[in-house]
């Protein structure tokens, strides 16, 4: 390094203050002003969710569910249903929010049995994950599920929705060859 170059100042980011902008029953909007690693105070728009349970780091679960049925390929399961923010039908993952004192995984499969009727059993869950840190706090965990298809109550599943119309749908499931 010559004389001339001065070394980079560098600070660890850290929330300065947040300010709420706008409130209502599910989120809230926030200005949040913080210093970057340059040490520069900036200002973000920040979405925050108000239902966060507490002593729960995820606020709901999305559930990747595999329907088995003897003689069948495996078909994934999702949903189809009207999202107000996009305007439109969206093609989605079974999810839902997790209720006081609730794990992710009797979230994962009470919103499975609520949203498409099927029972299933849990054999996976990942880590705490932000889909979108860009805009929002909103942490989520995946559930792995897989639904026995032959099982009496999965073969007509009935789901258990107030009046939300959710439609469900199965996609068959490739697994990926090895070499």
């Amino acid at each position: 390094m010559s004389n001339s170059e001065e070394p980079k100042v560098t600070t660890a980011p850290h929330i300065v203050k947040e300010e709420l902008m706008a409130a209502g029953n599910w989120l809230k909007l926030e200005k949040t002003t913080y210093v970057d690693h340059a040490g520069s105070t900036r200002a973000w728009e920040t979405v925050k969710r108000t239902t966060r349970q507490t002593n729960t780091e995820a606020d709901g679960v999305g559930i990747i569910a595999l329907l088995k049925r003897t003689l069948h390929k495996d078909c994934v399961v999702m949903v189809k249903q009207f999202r107000p923010p996009m305007g439109c039908h969206t093609l989605e993952f079974p999810a839902g929010l997790i209720d006081e004192g609730e794990s992710a995984e009797a979230a994962a499969l009470r919103e499975l049995k609520e949203e498409t009727g099927y029972k299933g059993e849990v054999v996976g869950i990942t880590p705490v994950t932000c889909l979108d840190p860009g805009l929002s706090n909103c942490a989520t965990q995946m559930v792995m599920v897989n639904i026995n298809g032959d099982e009496g109550e999965n073969i007509n599943p009935t789901q258990q929705l107030g009046t939300n119309k959710i439609r469900v749908l199965t996609r068959k499931y490739r697994k990926k060859r090895s070499l």
